[in-house]
């Protein structure tokens, strides 16, 4: 029997890599005519290859292979993404359309030849992902027959209610995993548990792991989560084994609005995922477009701000920090300081969520407009931070967050970021307690990072920060709990 982990992350890449190939030289096979219009047959004409066909073909599955398209998403069994595909066709067809705009005098039919070249874009584009739903039916059909199993745990303190434990039931048996058992406090007497094996203390349930090869853990209602299931978390490899994190109910979690791919069950997954590099050439590209504006408008009204700044409180306009960056690298973050100095002269303090009276009173409008945040427009430009990302925190409160949410550790594998998702969604954290919550929310974004995900958070953020100014919803502004 093979390496499970082989048919999960690389078999799938292999096939949908083989079926793109025998589907781009069947489109350039059959479309000679239109190829040759477009140049591409006399572009391998010179090359010594028996059909020019074989080698575009070679060039584009490199080209995907290349850019991460085989990469399989491992939260999914057997899920090989278009997205990479779709994004390269689609430029494809505009370098067509736009050599074809220059080179048309030759073409007798203009609107005719681009839409039949549209025509092949959308058949070329249907047919590998016809590819890739016949590659994810060939895996799960591979786990049907026994050829190599997914093996599910479930772990929980308190028995889900029973919709939900049907949810998770039909999403084992749909996908063809096997449910080796369950750990909790204690046996289970409900019905629908009765048939399901108990392995054990959920306590135990890190042993159970590593003793049953146990390929992903569903922890259930991770909201009244206790230490115990936290310490869980720490012992389990993330890397090889996939961890999910139910909520206490079906509705909580649901929104798909930042391109969350939470899958059919509802869930969080954790597993840190390696970011392709033109992804991260791509982020850092629109890090700088707004970066550098941004610090361009910031030292324009830093005079202004300057100037409120020292009216209001004797001491430093720029406040400096140490935070902790990409993997727990220190940095020194900006911020125009709002607070009098030697606010902190007793230690780390987490801002009151109202009446905290070490703010100024120009600090109170630099912090509800977000203002106080420009300066880090330096730290974005510096590569430091990017505009979207986890909120970079204290080490102070780093190690606390460690304690209470062993999962902070894969959050801090992604460059912080000027605004998040949990800023948009959730706002301020003023205590320890809102802080672990709020984490949530950054790990959602760490594994489902995209560059459309950052745009809709940035625009949100000018949205959040206009009606913070406007309605004035600081420093009683309420938290929104639902993704």
């Amino acid at each position: 029997m093979l390496s499970t982990q082989f048919f999960k992350r690389r078999l799938p890449g292999i096939i949908a890599a083989f079926l793109d190939f025998i589907i781009s030289a069947f489109i350039f096979r059959s479309f000679a005519s239109v190829l040759s219009l477009l140049g591409i047959r006399e572009l391998f004409s010179g090359i010594p290859c028996p059909a020019p066909e074989l080698l575009a073909s070679i060039l584009m599955v490199g080209i995907f292979a290349a850019l991460g398209s085989y990469k399989t998403n491992s939260s999914f069994i057997a899920s090989v993404s278009m997205k990479v595909p779709i994004i390269i066709l689609a430029i494809l067809y505009l370098i067509s359309f736009t050599y074809i705009s220059l080179e048309g005098e030759g073409i007798s039919e203009f609107p005719q030849f681009l839409l039949k070249l549209f025509i092949i874009t959308i058949l070329y584009a249907s047919l590998m992902a016809l590819g890739r739903f016949i590659t994810h039916l060939c895996l799960t059909y591979m786990l049907r027959l026994g050829w190599f199993s997914h093996r599910v745990l479930l772990i929980f303190h308190r028995a889900p209610d029973t919709p939900f434990l049907k949810e998770i039931i039909r999403y084992i048996d749909v996908n063809n995993f096997t449910l080796e058992g369950y750990c909790s406090s204690h046996k289970a007497e409900s019905e629908q548990l009765s048939s399901i094996n108990y392995l054990g203390d959920f306590v135990q349930a890190a042993d159970v792991i590593r003793q049953k090869n146990i390929d992903e853990v569903i922890i259930l209602n991770h909201p009244q989560k206790t230490k115990k299931i936290e310490n869980i978390l720490s012992d389990i490899n993330t890397d090889e084994v996939l961890v999910r994190l139910t909520p206490d109910t079906l509705e909580t979690y649901s929104d798909n609005r930042y391109g969350a791919n939470l899958s059919n069950l509802q869930t969080i997954s954790i597993r840190p995922k390696t970011r392709s590099w033109w992804f991260k050439l791509l982020k850092r590209c629109l890090d700088l477009l707004i970066g550098i504006p941004g610090l361009i408008f910031t030292v324009i009204i830093s005079p202004i701000i300057a100037f409120l700044i020292k009216r209001s409180s004797e001491g430093p306009v720029i406040y400096k920090q140490e935070r902790l960056g990409t993997n727990k690298k220190p940095f020194t973050i900006y911020k125009f300081r709002t607070m009098y100095i030697d606010s902190e002269k007793d230690g780390p303090q987490i801002t009151a969520a109202v009446n905290d009276e070490r703010i100024t009173t120009i600090g109170h409008f630099l912090r509800r407009s977000h203002i106080d945040e420009l300066p880090q427009f330096w730290n974005v430009t510096k590569g430091e931070m990017s505009i979207v990302g986890p909120r970079p925190e204290r080490a102070y409160f780093a190690k606390q967050l460690e304690k209470i949410t062993p999962y902070y550790n894969i959050i801090c594998r992604a460059k912080p970021g000027l605004t998040s998702l949990g800023m948009v969604k959730y706002g301020y954290a003023h205590n320890l307690k809102e802080m672990s919550e709020r984490v949530i929310y950054d790990l959602i974004y760490v594994n489902n990072q995209s560059l459309l995900t950052d745009t809709k958070i940035i625009i949100e953020t000018v949205v959040y920060i206009i009606k913070k100014i406007f309605l004035k919803t600081l420093p009683t502004e309420k938290k929104n709990h639902n993704l």
